[in-house]
């Protein structure tokens, strides 16, 4: 796919193959910015990753020209039958919604026009307007709420909860990584998370996620000693799963949290939670994030009651059906 000229003179849309990737710098200086500024992200691993790979003309994407300069990118991945749009940025000076849909509808168009794709996937927290705004292929489109949450560290202790004595933490091992994608499966078994992800619907996908939580910085760096495995004492069985990540020095973010069905409402995620956080304030994390679906109510209760606040409103955006 070559230039695709814009109704407005000096605006055009190119494969990112054809740009250098000091001429993406200042995009990425400030939407690492951004991300520092409304979130207390450090986005710079992701940035030092796209000029990386800008620069090996190893990234699937476009680029936004303004006047024969850089002003914005989209990338995205394919893998068989899904594509996923890893990041849509136009810098706030030259951004609009309809600048930021060229950006998507050129993803899409390309996913698309590869024939395999049939079902594409996105949560991107910069662009516009992200719960309301019109989205190329939209008779294809479902949108879910998201919520971005934060908690402050307090230096209080957090108060244990009633399955503390019912079941076993178990810090993280790669080794218990069957059992954590198998439990992964069953927890998200018919739940809204699973349609916004598709991972989450069988055990090889649950092996993928954790392999991307594991070893890539989309959601900040692996913490180990802030991931635990729950055992059931009386059965010896998986119940839960916390796993934990630094966002930037002394920021932590909660990458996955869930309990077995038949163990919910026992006080198993509140037990997670509380020894999550617990280690995240040893290592000297002021702050920890998580974001969850809007509609899940009863987990944002449960944020909420361990001192975590909305922070912001973003989209997943899932087109299916091609």
């Amino acid at each position: 796919m070559s230039v695709s000229p814009l109704a407005a003179p000096g605006i055009e849309v190119i494969e990112l193959r054809n740009v250098r990737s000091e001429d993406l710098l200042p995009v990425l200086d400030e939407e690492t910015a951004t991300w520092r500024e409304a979130l207390d992200w450090d986005f710079s691993p992701s940035a030092e990753l796209v000029t990386r790979f800008v620069g090996m003309q190893a990234l699937s994407g476009f680029a936004f020209l303004v006047n024969g300069r850089v002003a914005g990118y989209s990338y995205y991945i394919s893998e068989e039958r899904k594509g996923l749009i890893g990041d849509v940025y136009i810098l706030k000076a030259e951004r609009t919604v309809a600048r930021e849909n060229r950006l998507i509808e050129a993803v899409l168009d390309a996913l698309v026009e590869d024939g395999m794709v049939r079902r594409v996937e996105s949560q991107l927290m910069m662009i516009e307007g992200p719960l309301d705004r019109p989205m190329p292929y939209s008779r294809k489109l479902r949108v879910f709420g998201r919520t971005f949450m934060m908690r402050e560290a307090d230096g209080k202790r957090i108060g244990r909860g009633p399955a503390s004595d019912r079941i076993l933490l178990e810090p993280w091992r790669d080794e218990r990584n069957e059992e954590a994608a198998q439990l992964i499966g069953m927890a998200y078994h018919g739940h809204i998370d699973s349609y916004i992800n598709d991972q989450y619907q069988s055990i090889a996908g649950a092996r993928r996620f954790l392999l991307n939580i594991v070893q890539y910085p989309g959601c900040g760096r692996f913490f180990q000693p802030a991931s635990f495995l729950a055992f059931d004492r009386e059965t010896g069985q998986p119940c839960g799963l916390i796993l934990g990540s630094l966002v930037a020095e002394t920021v932590g973010h909660i990458t996955q949290i869930c309990v077995a069905p038949q163990m919910r409402r026992r006080g198993i995620g509140h037990e997670l939670l509380r020894s999550a956080l617990e280690r995240m304030e040893e290592y000297g994390c002021r702050k920890t994030s998580l974001t969850v679906t809007s509609v899940n109510e009863g987990a944002i209760r449960l944020y909420e009651d361990l001192g975590f606040r909305r922070m912001r409103e973003f989209a997943a955006h899932v087109w299916d059906g091609f």
